[in-house]
């Protein structure tokens, strides 16, 4: 076997390419009835609704019993799909594991073996960021548990009337939002947000995409190799990318702050979305590395030819 030709490696890209949209896939779709029916959920309990529906304000229960029932199978669809979405991307990440250690069996002891390395690590990097931005990042929402209402009033010649004060039994929704980088994209656009959509998908999609591009044209064409300045742009790219993901924990952080609000319970959740992002994030900070590695073994070959 000819460990320096890279038609082996094309071969096995070509396998898991095939392996990662079908697991992509189903991540994405998953990913989305999660969020169909999360927001199913919280539109049966959405405040407004509750708040308005005569049988939610009658003593018996009735009204609540109906909503209980509805929204109890809602949740647990999401969470159905949820968890489908958690098992395919560990079907991902064992089929991108194989991939990689195939790669290191092939080409172990080659010349080629940073540069195939370096090309299986992109590749994953490419399917990560795709998926990263189509799947939904965040969910926030906004509730109260068990909220009550206190019926206390008073009335002429009579004085204080006490009622029993009204509970409203399980979570009262105001606010829910789940949405991927692309999803916040084309709502900014509509809101005609432009600087700040443009913003978006420059950082998070193009820049990326643009990185990764230059990372595959260093490791394949010699005379990139040979240009400091693709290098170097690459390089910073590579450390912009993780800005992403810093102000995504810093924004995590804000909302930890906002549960302070009383009577109203905030929670942020992180989705499968932002892993697939960060994943991108430290594959390619690592194909940096690898290109680099690629390039002092060429020169090395060079100077020994």
């Amino acid at each position: 076997m000819k460990r320096n030709a890279l038609y082996y490696f094309y071969i096995i890209a070509l396998l898991y390419v095939i392996g990662a949209v079908f697991d992509g896939v189903a991540i994405y779709n998953h990913s989305k009835g999660y969020t169909k029916d999360k927001s199913g959920y919280v539109e049966i309990l959405n405040f407004e609704d509750r708040l308005l529906n005569v049988e939610e304000w009658m003593f018996t229960g009735s009204g609540w019993d109906s909503k209980e029932s509805t929204s109890t199978e809602k949740l647990k669809g999401s969470e159905a799909h949820y968890a489908t979405a958690v098992i395919s991307s560990y079907y991902f990440i064992a089929s991108s594991a194989a991939f990689i250690l195939m790669v290191l069996f092939i080409y172990w002891g080659g010349s080629n073996v940073f540069k195939a390395v370096g090309l299986s690590v992109i590749t994953i990097a490419i399917a990560c960021l795709i998926i990263g931005i189509i799947t939904p990042m965040l969910e926030i929402e906004a509730f109260s548990t068990n909220l009550t209402i206190p019926l206390k009033f008073t009335l002429p010649f009579i004085g204080n009337v006490d009622i029993p004060d009204k509970v409203f039994e399980g979570r009262m929704y105001y606010y829910y939002q789940s949405k991927s980088v692309v999803d916040l994209v084309y709502v900014l656009l509509e809101s005609k947000n432009y600087v700040v959509a443009v913003s978006i998908f420059g950082f998070s999609v193009l820049v990326p995409f643009t990185k990764l591009t230059l990372s595959v044209l260093l490791l394949l064409n010699s005379s990139f190799r040979d240009n400091s300045l693709v290098k170097k742009i690459v390089g910073r790219i590579g450390k912009w990318s993780m800005a992403d993901v810093f102000v995504a924990a810093t924004f995590l952080s804000y909302l930890s702050f906002s549960n302070m609000n009383s009577g109203i319970d905030t929670e942020a959740n992180t989705l499968v979305g932002l892993y697939f992002f960060l994943a991108y994030c430290i594959l390619s900070i690592a194909s940096s590395q690898l290109i680099e590695l690629t390039i002092k073994k060429d020169k090395e070959i060079t100077h020994q030819s």
